[in-house]
């Protein structure tokens, strides 16, 4: 009989109810689905304390993976369902992904769009799923995996396009989806590996996200060393496009501070990979952008930013983290 381990955080709109203050036994509502019982053996932990609504923090992410950790290493499990909040969990799952790469048992994280009293709540259907997909050995060595509205995603790819609907979580090549009870995939995703990501402390670290939009001016650029920036994240338009307003201060940056300060571009889209040869070589080029920064390849710009964090807490060397990176660049030839 496989044993689930199921991890309650913080911040789980699945439990939460119209109510003020009010919510549902989550554990009570598991146990009383007949499809699992006498076929499955659950333990079942809350951490309250680990924040996992729209104020988490990394820090949060780092104890979250460790209880994951725990509950397959320590206590046996076969598999582990999180249930937390789904403002960040595209964020968060992907930063479980990170610190789990030498976890081959299935990590599902599930969520609900709807309280537990709505007419439409999501939250029974997600959880049916959630365990369904946690107990099935087609996810062994698949990684971190995102399971709500009847599909799997990868946490590497998942992202929140909508801020109410059930449909809200998509990713551009989903594995697969659970139907009946059971985990169908049509592909499995690639899955990258890095022995140096070993987070050292949990001190914050202050990576500044900047979107390029019409108009921007850049002036945000202008103390990054009075506010303590250990990293940058920019998000272009287009292909990587950065207009000169930015782009002239990344440079500047970039020559005065080097590796010391990682400096990563991508585009805004949120999808695909920038092009690095079609437009030429030209200063500001995404071919330019290649050879002098780091790129976010097929991750959106919000997940580069957690890889990022994550390697600053890591106290990765630059060669690590320029490696990090590359992992998610396509092949070349």
């Amino acid at each position: 009989m496989k044993h689930i381990c199921v991890l309650l955080l913080s911040g789980a709109t699945i439990t939460a109810t119209s109510t003020p203050g009010e919510r549902i036994d989550l554990f009570a509502l598991i146990r009383s689905m007949p499809q699992f019982q006498n076929k499955l053996r659950f333990s079942f932990k809350e951490r309250a304390d680990i924040i996992a609504g729209y104020m988490m923090q990394p820090k949060d992410i780092v104890e979250a993976a460790k209880e994951i950790r725990q509950a397959v290493r320590e206590d046996g499990a076969d598999g582990v369902v999180v249930v937390m909040g789904t403002d960040c969990m595209e964020e968060g799952s992907f930063g479980f992904e990170l610190l789990l790469q030498d976890v081959d048992a299935p990590v599902v994280v599930t969520g609900g769009m709807c309280t537990s009293d709505m007419y439409s709540a999501d939250g029974p259907a997600n959880l049916f799923d959630a365990v369904s997909a946690a107990a099935s050995d087609a996810l062994r060595g698949v990684g971190v995996v995102v399971v709500t509205n009847g599909w799997i995603h990868s946490a590497q790819y998942v992202q929140k396009l909508h801020p109410t609907g059930r449909f809200a979580f998509q990713s551009e090549f989903p594995l697969g989806m659970v139907i009946e009870g059971c985990a169908s995939l049509r592909n499995r995703p690639v899955r990258r590996k890095m022995p140096w990501l070993n987070v050292k402390s949990t001190e914050p670290k202050n990576v500044l996200f900047q979107y390029c939009y019409l108009g921007v001016d850049g002036k945000v650029f202008d103390h990054i060393e009075e506010d303590g920036y250990d990293g940058i994240v920019v998000a272009g338009t287009g292909c990587c496009d950065i207009v000169p307003a930015i782009f002239d201060k990344l440079e500047a940056l970039r020559k005065k501070y080097g590796d010391k300060l990682p400096i990563v571009i991508g585009t805004r889209t949120g999808k695909g990979e920038s092009p690095i040869s079609t437009y030429g070589d030209f200063e500001g080029s995404p071919s330019y952008i290649y050879k002098n920064y780091l790129m976010t390849g097929q991750l959106d710009c919000p997940k580069a930013r957690i890889l990022l964090t994550l390697l600053l807490m890591s106290e990765c060397t630059p060669e690590q983290i320029r490696e990090s990176f590359h992992m998610y660049f396509r092949s070349e030839n």
